[in-house]
């Protein structure tokens, strides 16, 4: 049993060590091609990053890229079809392969052409310029790598190397050079398209998620995500910032609204909201329907916080909303909040502190009193009432109901509240019987009796 047991920990061991061999020649091994990939290629690729960087200081990209695609072609027909380089035989692959790249790079010349068409969808080259420079670099660099490939063949002859080797090392540079001017041009066309893509769906989509939207960008373009990213968002900003477009922050994600057909859709529904004085949410979600095309949970979000045409308010029987054309018809308690109808005679005008009980007038007059005092009265009675204080919000939200409803009721709340506003008040109250008794006090306030449930503060 023992040697069982110890055959399988073997085992076990021999695996875990063949995976920690595995791991370390792979990581071997990557990093040995690396070094070789930069051994090939690095060269060519600083040669082509420098030349970049030089043109480019004195604006002369895109013209000593003339020259020298002429150059090239010049040289290419050369070889391919007179037979001049010394290596290569005239209408071969070898010698005729190089007509063609130096041809492609030709056509990446017109990259002018590409950069007023992404222009017309609203980039400016400011907005590209690295994509720009990342373009010439590799312009510059397949050059280099041509000329590698072009040279590989002279230095078989020269040193007397292998030729077939030297005959693939001159093809995976040429390949290189291809790929290279490949990429350039896809990534150019790329960005176009995108660009082009984005304008057209925002003036035929009026509704976008854009999340959703964003997602699909980055997987239909062979771009970088965050290069996707970045130009979506460098459009949407433009769009948003001159007015055409809207952006709700919902339930379920950001959404983009056409701004016009925004406009449009709301105006008729603020029309019919002014038909009726208030709403309930059920009444508003019935009306409204989805009339942004929305999803479900964004709809419900966007009637709750987004709407402009109205606003909720607290009434005694629940949430409502109200349309701004009918916001004179209401009045709003100054201390608490609640908002009741209030159909007032044609030229009343309306108190701007209406209170909807006692409890809130004096409330509201007791923290006036507490703001208007001053930082030393305020720091000596803290001790005193600074607990009474932190309650009455607590008890108060409690018993809101209560008292907005008219006034100091019979009943345990009124009890509560009148008890609150008395301590508050720094008299000396506190609460008896806490029972219902007609004939018994039920509050004890400096010194006097006070029966509250039928009574009112002392």
């Amino acid at each position: 049993m023992l040697q069982i047991v110890g055959a399988l920990l073997l085992l076990i061991a021999g695996f875990a060590i063949l995976r920690l061999l595995f791991r370390a020649l792979t990581s071997t091994a990557s990093a040995l091609a690396g070094f070789v990939l930069l051994c090939l290629f690095g060269p060519a690729l600083l040669a082509g990053y420098i030349t970049e960087r030089i043109t480019r200081l004195f604006h002369i990209r895109w013209l000593a890229g003339v020259f020298l695609t002429i150059a090239g072609m010049i040289i290419s027909f050369m070889w391919g079809l007179d037979g001049k380089h010394i290596a290569l035989e005239a209408h071969t692959f070898d010698s005729v392969k190089f007509i063609l790249t130096t041809a492609l790079a030709a056509g990446l010349l017109a990259l002018p052409v590409q950069i007023r068409s992404i222009q017309q969808n609203g980039l400016t080259p400011e907005d590209i310029s690295k994509e720009i420079n990342g373009y010439y670099c590799c312009f510059y660099t397949a050059f280099f790598l041509m000329a590698c490939s072009a040279y590989a063949s002279l230095i078989a002859l020269q040193f007397d190397i292998s030729p077939s080797l030297m005959w693939w090392g001159g093809l995976l540079y040429w390949l290189a050079a291809l790929v290279t001017l490949l990429w350039a041009a896809s990534q150019i066309q790329a960005l176009k398209r995108l660009t082009s893509a984005i304008r057209q769906t925002l003036e035929e989509q009026p509704v976008l998620n854009s999340k959703s939207w964003l997602s699909s960008l980055q997987n239909d373009y062979s771009l970088p995500e965050t290069l996707t990213e970045r130009i979506w968002l460098t459009l949407i900003s433009q769009r948003i910032s001159r007015g055409e477009l809207r952006e709700f922050e919902l339930a379920d994600g950001n959404w983009l609204l056409d701004n016009a057909w925004y406009e449009r859709n709301m105006a008729g529904f603020n029309e019919k909201l002014r038909e009726s004085l208030s709403f309930t949410p059920d009444e508003l979600k019935t009306l409204f329907r989805n009339r942004l095309n929305l999803s479900p949970e964004a709809n419900d979000d966007f009637l709750d916080r987004c709407l402009d045409g109205g606003d909720w308010y607290p009434f005694s029987e629940g949430r409502r909303f109200v349309s701004f054309h009918h916001v004179d018809e209401l009045r709003i308690c100054a201390s608490c909040g609640l908002t009741e109808v209030h159909h007032a005679p044609e030229n009343h005008k309306p108190d701007p502190e209406w209170y909807c009980s006692s409890l809130c007038r004096e409330t509201e007059t007791l923290c006036q009193d507490i703001y208007e005092r001053s930082y030393t009265g305020f720091i000596s009675d803290a001790t005193a009432n600074g607990l009474i204080l932190m309650k009455l919000p607590e008890t108060w939200s409690t018993n809101e109901k209560m008292f907005a409803s008219g006034g100091q009721g019979h009943g345990f709340a009124a009890e509560r509240g009148n008890h609150i506003v008395d301590r508050v008040r720094l008299k000396n109250a506190r609460i008896l019987g806490d029972n219902n008794a007609r004939n018994g006090a039920d509050r004890l306030v400096s010194g006097t009796e006070i029966q509250t449930k039928y009574c009112s503060t002392a």
